[in-house]
């Protein structure tokens, strides 16, 4: 238990970076081994990104609205047409009683009889220009695409305060945004409305009510997107995910109206922020890291039960405080080092726990926050080295006696699609991979294998029967560099062609290496290998980082994977990848279509957020197959997922 900051819980083996000295720098401490007499390790540098875009056709593009479809006639007169027709009336006779004409009656007829009369449609997103609308909402619409600046920080930022989004009483297509100030808290509603305009182009009116002064608009387009980037309630409330990778001014303004519409600034430097949200809570108190304060986050426990001017209200049980203080005049239990903070800890205990435990894989590097403490994850060095590098040990508690049988099972529980084969190298342990692939395959799951490509005809042979998919890690396209990992380049090679000739769907990764193999020839020879066997291939060109007792490299930028990517593209490759730096490779995520280049699967690292192939594994736009291998029901692939490992035992 730190100072200023919720409880952190670990394994006794999980490794933190602690001091029990603030002149000496953290080092990684077994959670075993803290004492009172500890501090851990915040870090106080961090960088900001680039300018980001709200696009909201992607954001709203699973939304339907269902609205009236208009008819001239009443449904009690559609169903006297029909008993008149089954009476044998003429549409002649039917028109001249109701007034219509005879065309008329056999149009109602015919939709009738085939279900097409419906008083309601379905209706989703509809673009005009660089607007975008739903069916049946006034025009215009809210503009696609949307910059986030200072002045949509601020409307983000007060709206998590003080807004909401309800659906209209009158008309029950449409969403109400509200804001709702103090009866003297003018300035911040005609701000609001102000803001509505700039980033919505949507005009709000002022609405005096007895204990209140609200900002209320009506746009369906408008209140649905606020409230799948920020919440709709005030317990759901979140910060925007565009603010965590936001440049420093755009930061800063979205916390500073989050502060002015639910907060309090203090003499002394002391700010303060109250929300019944945790989500909301945890991420303001991460921004105000960043902008470098150490933020204090406290959860208060209340009754479900309020009063509210002499009127019992139901209450959120939780109420978050985040304090913060923006000049160094009070004095805290905090020590500062040039690159940490450092937390005095509170206290440490034990408690028994029976159940699964959590472990993140960080995608870009080995140490990563909990709780807003830098700690250490054992990555994939720790895996592969089980029980052969002591520094592995702890791998050891992961060995399990395993069935085929349970770990279809598993792969059932976790709701998998495929089983996969890696660490370590699989090709020297087929055969206990076979027997898993043949349980895999009976319960219809595919089968793949990760590999170092190394293989021989021989191995090939005996496990193509029960795999689809062949990944092979192409590290270098020089001798001399496979040779100080203990390989031989031409032997890859060679693998890499074999397994394509025995008809598997093989990709291609490449770990980009700072001075190891990143030169624009290696780029090319690789490249140029892969098109000269086919251009279909899938070359993934993915990003170092420092691991294990290979910390000599700088990590890899994402500038150097845009150009490794370039080079794939331009040596004909038609599906090249640049991955493991999620939001910072441009288009370089998404697959296309080569004919006519539309965008058929969106992704942000291991998340897809569109998949847009059909049953066929075709393009919707120009009917051009896609090689690769696809689900038969476009349907079942899982959208906006955890994009993380699940824990299975």
């Amino acid at each position: 238990q730190p100072y200023y900051l919720p409880a952190l819980q670990c394994t006794p083996d999980h490794r933190l970076y602690a001091t029990d000295n603030p002149i000496h720098p953290p080092k990684l401490t077994r959670a075993a081994e803290l004492t009172q007499e500890h501090y851990l390790a915040i870090p106080r540098h961090y960088s900001f990104s680039s300018p980001q875009t709200i696009h909201v056709a992607e954001i709203l593009s699973g939304h339907t609205t269902e609205y009236r479809t208009p008819w001239k006639i009443s449904a009690d007169e559609v169903q006297a047409i029909m008993q008149e027709t089954s009476a044998g009336r003429s549409s002649r006779e039917i028109g001249m009683r109701l007034g219509k004409h005879p065309a008329y009656i056999r149009h109602i007829r015919s939709k009738f009889r085939r279900g097409t009369i419906n008083a309601s449609r379905i209706g989703t997103l509809v673009m005009e220009g660089e607007s975008v609308r739903f069916p049946n909402e006034h025009r215009p619409g809210i503009p696609d695409s949307i910059q986030i600046d200072e002045k949509v920080a601020r409307l983000f930022g007060l709206y998590c305060a003080e807004g909401s989004v309800v659906r209209s009483k009158t008309r029950p297509n449409s969403l109400v945004i509200n804001f709702s100030f103090a009866p003297d808290e003018t300035h911040y509603a005609e701000e609001v409305q102000q803001l509505l305009k700039h980033a919505f182009k949507l005009e709000a009116c002022l609405v005096r009510r007895e204990t209140t002064l609200a900002v209320a608009a009506t746009k369906a387009s408008a209140g649905l997107l606020l409230k799948a980037l920020a919440g709709g309630r005030a317990s759901e409330k979140r910060v925007p995910k565009y603010f965590y990778d936001a440049p420093e001014p755009v930061v800063r303004a979205f916390l500073d109206a989050l502060v002015d519409g639910d907060g309090h600034r203090y003499a002394q430097g002391k700010v303060s922020f109250t929300t019944v949200s945790r989500d909301l809570a945890y991420g303001a108190a991460w921004l105000a890291l960043k902008l470098g304060y150490v933020p204090s986050l406290s959860d208060s426990s209340m009754s479900s039960r309020g009063t509210v001017q002499g009127r019992e209200v139901n209450r959120s049980a939780h109420q978050y405080s985040v304090v913060w203080y923006e000049n160094n005049s009070t004095s805290r239990k905090i020590s500062e080092s040039e690159d940490y903070h450092l937390i005095p800890l509170r206290n440490v205990q034990r408690l028994e726990y029976d159940g699964d435990v959590f472990n993140m894989e960080v995608q870009s590097e080995h140490n990563y926050l909990a709780g807003f403490f830098l700690v250490s994850n054992c990555q994939n060095w720790l895996t592969s080295q089980a029980m052969r590098d002591p520094a592995s040990d702890a791998a050891a508690q992961f060995v399990k006696r395993m069935t085929p049988e349970r770990m279809v099972q598993l792969a059932r529980q976790t709701k998998a699609s495929v089983v996969v084969s890696s660490y370590n190298e699989p090709l020297i342990t087929s055969e206990w991979a076979v027997e898993i692939f043949k349980a895999a395959r009976d319960a219809g799951l595919m089968c793949a294998y990760v590999s170092n490509g190394n293989n021989t005809p021989e191995v090939i042979d005996y496990i193509r029967p029960y795999i689809s998919a062949y990944k092979v890690d192409l590290k270098s396209m020089q001798d001399k560099n496979y040779r100080k990992l203990g390989g031989v380049l031409q032997n890859t090679l060679d693998g890499i062609q074999r397994a394509r000739q025995a008809g598997l769907w093989v990709e291609i990764v490449t770990l980009i290496i700072p001075g190891f193999n990143d030169s624009n020839d290696e780029l090319w020879d690789a490249a140029r290998f892969l098109a000269g066997i086919s251009t279909d291939i899938p070359w993934h060109v993915t990003a170092f980082h420092k691991d294990y007792k290979m910390t000599d490299p700088d990590n890899t930028d994402a500038r150097t994977l845009l150009r490794a990517a370039e080079i794939g593209r331009e040596a004909g490759l038609k599906y090249v990848y640049a991955g493991n730096l999620p939001g910072q490779v441009e288009e370089h995520e998404d697959t296309f279509c080569p004919n006519c280049q539309a965008r058929l699967i969106r992704r942000r690292g291991y998340v897809i957020t569109e998949y847009r192939l059909n049953a066929q594994g075709q393009c919707p736009q120009c009917g051009r197959a896609v090689p690769g291998l696809w689900p038969s029901d476009p349907s079942a692939v899982g959208l906006n997922g955890v994009g993380m490992p699940l824990p299975v035992l």
